[in-house]
């Protein structure tokens, strides 16, 4: 059965994830993590969207982007078929990396997006590999409190969490404070291939214009 359209919209907001088949590891070295995050920058410069936060764990990603004109299934695909590529020459694996195609969260606005970079940044402190998500070596939380300068992240996340000393402040104080919250909900999310995360009234019309593309 042929899979429909994505919910695709010019200048949207997406949380983007995927993990390995069977849930196996995707990243066995820091080569592996440094190869994935040359061609997210790549990537970036050649189709113009922007990223605002990414993690990347052991067995699966998670990448905030805004696209412009370029569609998201365009940008993931170049993404996972490169590494893709890269793992089965490296490992001499034969068959696919990733598990399905990728997943994504349309994201209505900024708050939305803060919510669910809350959830990125401490995947690897709910996971238990770390008790500090600045101690991770794979995430943009660095960059996006101002302790390294941008390099992945597009500068217009000031836009998203201030340019200030004391507006970083309070976006790292925000995402300390989930770590004694239950992300559940959010994880539900993931077992759908697409989702919107929003208000009512825009999940509902995020729906009708995919179903009014299905039908075309």
């Amino acid at each position: 059965m042929p899979r429909g359209p994505r919910f695709t919209f010019q200048n949207a907001f997406y949380h983007v994830f995927n993990r390995g088949i069977n849930k196996q590891p995707i990243f066995l070295s820091e080569a592996d993590y440094n190869f994935f995050l040359r061609k997210l920058l790549q990537l970036k410069d050649k189709y113009d969207h922007s990223i605002y936060a990414f993690c990347l764990m052991p067995n699966h990603f998670h990448i905030s982007i805004q696209t412009r004109k370029i569609p998201i299934s365009k940008i993931m695909s170049s993404l996972t078929t490169s590494y893709s590529m890269y793992f089965n020459k490296t490992f001499q694996h034969f068959g696919p990396v990733f598990q399905n195609r990728f997943k994504s969260i349309l994201i209505e606005n900024d708050s939305y997006f803060l919510k669910l970079s809350q959830y990125i940044y401490l995947n690897p402190v709910k996971a238990g590999l770390v008790s500090d998500p600045r101690d991770y070596l794979y995430s943009s939380f660095k960059e996006a409190i101002g302790m390294e300068a941008f390099k992945i992240l597009d500068r217009d996340i000031v836009r998203l969490i201030g340019d200030s000393h004391n507006s970083r402040k309070e976006y790292e104080k925000f995402i300390y404070d989930g770590i004694s919250k239950d992300f559940a909900e959010i994880d539900e999310l993931f077992e759908k291939e697409e989702a919107t995360i929003g208000s009512n009234k825009f999940n509902t019309l995020s729906k009708r214009k995919y179903l009014r593309r299905r039908k075309v």
